[in-house]
């Protein structure tokens, strides 16, 4: 479902809730959910949940999202009194170009803002088609590149074996 989000690509005046199934589509086929909302805004205040925007079919929120709005992306899943994953990012929404422009509109996707490893424990390998296991080695690849001139001794050596393909 992060994948899924992360690589949406969406028709300007958007509201974040259409994008919300990208997310929970492989739970729901198998009938299971989450019990949050798959992202929120990000704002200029430094507040955590600020609107207007969000990504969440549960609060029927028509607020389109915009060129140059962050949310977060962090669908999860709970096993009631066991239990609980959630992997969170946070995107910046972004014109992107594309070879059409249907109706003369603008398309949007995201880009990536935060840069940390995704631990591998967490990955059921057999579970992700290849574009996903592409995904999450382009992405570890993209934190080894961004995280590592700022790291030396331990912490470099740490990054190195949590961002080594899968």
């Amino acid at each position: 479902g992060h994948i899924a989000l992360d690589q949406a690509v969406f028709p300007e005046r958007t509201p974040g809730f259409v994008l919300d199934v990208l997310a929970r589509s492989s739970l729901w086929k198998i009938g299971l959910d989450y019990r949050h909302g798959t992202g929120h805004g990000v704002g200029a205040a430094l507040n955590v949940h600020e609107g207007p925007q969000s990504i969440s079919y549960r609060y029927g929120n028509l607020t389109a999202l915009q060129k140059g709005m962050i949310v977060s992306n962090e669908p999860g899943y709970y096993e009631d009194n066991s239990f609980g994953i959630r992997i969170e990012n946070l995107l910046l929404v972004k014109e992107v170009n594309l070879a059409n422009s249907f109706g003369g509109i603008s398309y949007l996707g995201f880009e990536k803002l935060t840069f940390v490893p995704i631990q591998r424990k967490l990955i059921d390998l057999p579970l992700l088609s290849p574009s996903e296991i592409n995904w999450v080695n382009e992405y570890h690849e993209q934190v080894w590149e961004k995280v590592s001139p700022f790291l030396s001794g331990n912490s470099l050596n740490w990054l190195l074996v949590n961002t080594r393909p899968l």
